[in-house]
């Protein structure tokens, strides 16, 4: 299920792309949402306290985008916006209650008459009243910084009944952490139930199908790509070291190969630099190198300007040992010319985030064709 919730970081690289284009009428709405849900205990530091069950309420302000120009971002209608959301975890004295502000992106994938079926990625900034705390709270392993970053998914059934409304109905798979930033970071996954509403400020449009995909007539081939991934990170303070800040970046080198539509799969190599583990090295007295090197494979989703990717890594040289010898890392990337992008990335081995940050690359495709208005 987390590779699912990572798509979330799509909304970074292209919620609110090209705001500054006009659709052809602007379809504002205003939208509000009850969830209820529980805990994964994906961990056996966090297993405990996992026996809850979060209730929360959100709200969200939200534009409706048809003109081709947006369409083709997602070859689809979708909509972005800004929602505000508070979720109480029923564990007042370890977990607390959280506030989130994010920004989203959702795609319209299917519909029909009175109907609609939409996909809602989104993330953003949380606060946190409950943290980690050595002596205070050791127990919370959820959470080591107050100030976290949620990522969702929403799998929305929409449904119209007048003029100026729908009704919802979603199942929401959430998940919150620092990536990696600061430990203890095991974040937690909370799926959810949600039922809402929203209200268009002028009537519901009627979606139409007056655009055609360009997925079907694009003849991709074998592309290439160089890319820069860059993060920051902090050692944690002990009793003999201060508290760090660090830095880590590195630089992935891979090909893809098409399969149909916008589907291709890929393969590569990466190396990291990860000053975080030099500072372990230091800190321990080692005399291990702290690069990573590692061969990767997984898939590519292009989904007009927006891609994402899935891929796992194996190390074949890592000498400070890693958590697993297999890590996963997802991205999303946004296609600001032919050639180049910019994106962000999430590392992580199993349940447990690494690293999380951004990523700029270099982009040579070969057989591309673009698609037409019908």
């Amino acid at each position: 299920m987390k590779s699912i919730t990572i798509t979330a970081l799509l909304l970074l690289i292209c919620g609110q792309a090209q705001s500054g284009a006009a659709d052809s009428i602007p379809k504002r709405y205003l939208g509000l949402q009850a969830n209820y849900g529980f805990i994964i205990p994906h961990s056996a530091a966090i297993r405990d306290i996992s026996h809850s069950n979060p209730y929360g309420f959100e709200i969200s302000l939200n534009r409706l985008h048809d003109s081709y120009d947006k369409w083709k971002v997602f070859n689809a209608y979708w909509s972005s916006g800004i929602q505000a959301g508070y979720f109480n975890y029923q564990n007042p004295d370890i977990i607390g209650s959280a506030f989130l502000l994010t920004v989203y992106a959702e795609p319209v994938v299917a519909f029909s008459g009175r109907f609609q079926f939409a996909i809602r990625t989104g993330a953003g900034i949380s606060y946190h009243t409950k943290k980690y705390d050595e002596t205070g709270n050791p127990s919370n392993f959820f959470f080591g910084t107050s100030f976290n970053v949620p990522l969702y998914v929403d799998l929305r059934l929409k449904y119209r009944t007048g003029e100026n409304a729908l009704i919802t109905l979603s199942g929401c798979y959430n998940h919150i952490s620092n990536g990696g930033f600061k430990q203890p970071n095991k974040g937690m996954n909370f799926p959810t139930l949600a039922a809402g509403a929203e209200y268009y400020f002028r009537d519901v449009p009627v979606l139409s199908r007056n655009f055609r995909s360009d997925a079907g007539m694009s003849k991709p081939g074998f592309s290439v790509m160089l890319q820069l991934l860059a993060t920051g990170r902090i050692l944690e303070k002990t009793d003999e070291f201060p508290e760090e800040r660090v830095f880590a970046w590195g630089i992935h080198a891979r090909a893809a190969m098409p399969v149909r539509g916008v589907y291709s799969l890929n393969a590569g190599a990466e190396i990291i630099f990860d000053n975080y583990i030099r500072g372990m090295v230091e800190r321990e007295e080692s005399d291990l190198d702290s690069k990573r090197f590692a061969v990767t494979a997984g898939q590519d989703f292009r989904f007009g300007r927006v891609s994402f990717t899935q891929y796992f890594g194996f190390y074949l040289y890592s000498p400070y040992k890693a958590r697993n010898s297999v890590y996963q890392k997802y991205e999303l990337s946004y296609h600001i010319t032919k050639n180049l992008t910019a994106g962000v990335f999430l590392k992580a081995h199993l349940q447990v985030a690494e690293l999380s940050g951004v990523t700029v690359s270099w982009l040579k495709e070969w057989k591309r064709k673009e698609g037409v208005k019908r």
